[in-house]
């Protein structure tokens, strides 16, 4: 068989059995190399398709040997790249901001990357729009916009997708900033006569990457000649120039406050993907690779306990294991059951006075005599709609646990955000339009919430 005709037919295969984002960023960035003493060369565009690819070999394997009735072996390479024939855009800048955009410090940790991210369904979404982005450009995930609570691993993803551009090329200028540092490098030079320089710098990136957006809210909606202002500037020249744009955020682009509708508009018109929080599987998942990564013996059993016992964030499950190799190595023991139920068991004991969703839910469903399971079926009876919609209402207004809508409507049987923002603008309108009702919320709330 043609060794073309061959590739062709071992991606007609593996098209069925991957999904489209990741079969689109990678086997659409892997061409045939050659077929000779039973090795077939495929060369990868880079080293993260590579390294990726890998994981697919012995499928592969499999797939031509049904079609040749030879036992072949796979092997990868990765193109070699020129990078001298990168040509940078040409700018009007001066050579003082020239200078300045070759030697800025890129803001990246090294040590986040695609391959160190632990990939479950809670995130699967956003992973496979990062390696398109590093793959395969397009206008389609442009501006990229990933949100979720805090603590599920948006950075280290974020950061990684840049760690990747660099290293296929070392020429792109990449840039990650919070938006609380590029709100305050614009404080910074607006009255120090360097606001062109400001401009200059970040309007020639190639990639910017832009943390904690929901900052924006502090600064924005205050007019001409602000933060907003100069990153409405910002963001439409970058994307009018074709340049990769990523923001992540606790919230998505409709629940930030102040945010005027034209940017709402522009963060909305590329791709918005939400990661949640990570269901058993992934955290055991979480857990082994870390255990693995820096060297900790513990048992499987003591890992699923944590799992089991953490139903949070990555964060909190890698501060446990952290925490619990700490306290082993400096008693000089090993992990056992006994010393994570005792470390877990004082973290329930401090968290019990902290309020959350599930104790809130059940604490309305007992005020208005409604169970759970019926605030969170389908049912349209009047009583449980209306003890849904202020449970919504009253998860929403409170900041300590800081839920997004669709976190929310997640906590009723999977109602989407739309269904939650209208339950919270009904219940919002009755207290305004109902001052007995409105008072017997502001009690409810108190009664809930008091410290």
């Amino acid at each position: 068989m043609d060794i073309e005709k061959l590739w062709e037919k071992i991606k007609k295969i593996m098209k069925k059995r991957v999904n489209e984002a990741e079969f689109e960023a990678f086997f659409n960035n892997v061409e045939v190399g050659k077929l000779e003493d039973g090795k077939l060369t495929l060369v990868c565009n880079s080293k993260l398709i590579q390294q990726n690819m890998e994981k697919h070999k012995s499928q592969m394997e499999d797939i031509v040997e049904i079609v040749t009735d030879e036992e072949v072996t796979i092997n990868f390479e990765v193109k070699q790249q020129d990078v001298m024939t990168y040509k940078p855009e040409t700018h009007s800048f001066s050579k003082d901001t020239k200078e300045k955009i070759q030697v800025f410090h890129t803001g990246l940790n090294p040590k986040h990357r695609l391959d160190n991210f632990v990939v479950g369904e809670n995130s699967k979404l956003a992973y496979n729009a990062c390696l398109a982005v590093v793959n395969n450009p397009t206008p389609v995930y442009n501006p990229l916009f990933i949100y979720g609570s805090s603590g599920l691993g948006k950075t280290h993803l974020m950061q990684a997708v840049g760690n990747a551009i660099l290293e296929n090329n070392p020429s792109k200028r990449v840039y990650y900033s919070t938006s609380e540092e590029f709100s305050n490098e614009f404080f910074k030079v607006l009255n120090s006569g360097r606001i062109q320089n400001f401009r200059d710098t970040f309007r020639a990136l190639d990639v910017l990457l832009l943390d904690d957006i929901q900052f924006f809210e502090k600064v924005f909606g205050r007019g001409e000649g602000t933060v907003e202002e100069e990153f409405f500037h910002t963001f439409n020249k970058l994307q009018e120039l074709g340049k990769q744009i990523i923001m992540i955020s606790d919230k998505s682009p409709k629940e930030i406050k102040n945010l005027s509708k034209r940017l709402e508009s522009r963060f909305l018109s590329g791709l918005t993907v939400e990661i949640q929080s990570p269901g058993y599987e992934t955290r055991m998942m979480i857990l082994k690779n870390m255990a693995k990564t820096q060297g900790i013996e513990i048992d499987d059993s003591i890992l699923e306990y944590i799992s089991d016992s953490l139903d949070t964030n990555v964060r909190e499950l890698e501060g446990t294991l952290t925490n619990l190799n700490a306290r082993a190595k400096l008693l000089n023991e090993q992990i056992t059951m006994q010393l994570v139920q005792e470390m877990l068991m004082h973290n329930v004991k401090r968290e019990q006075s902290k309020v959350t969703a599930k104790k809130v839910i059940e604490m309305i469903s007992a005020q208005y005599g409604v169970s759970v399971t019926d605030m969170k079926s389908k049912k349209r009876q009047k009583k449980i709609v209306e003890t849904r919609q202020i449970a919504m209402y009253l998860l929403k207004n409170n900041d300590e646990l800081d839920l997004s809508l669709t976190a929310i409507g997640g906590l009723f049987g999977g109602k989407d955000h739309s269904t939650v923002i209208s339950s919270i603008r009904k219940i919002d309108k009755k207290t305004k339009e109902d001052v007995v009702f409105k008072k017997e919320i502001e009690a409810l709330n108190k009664k809930i919430f008091r410290a």
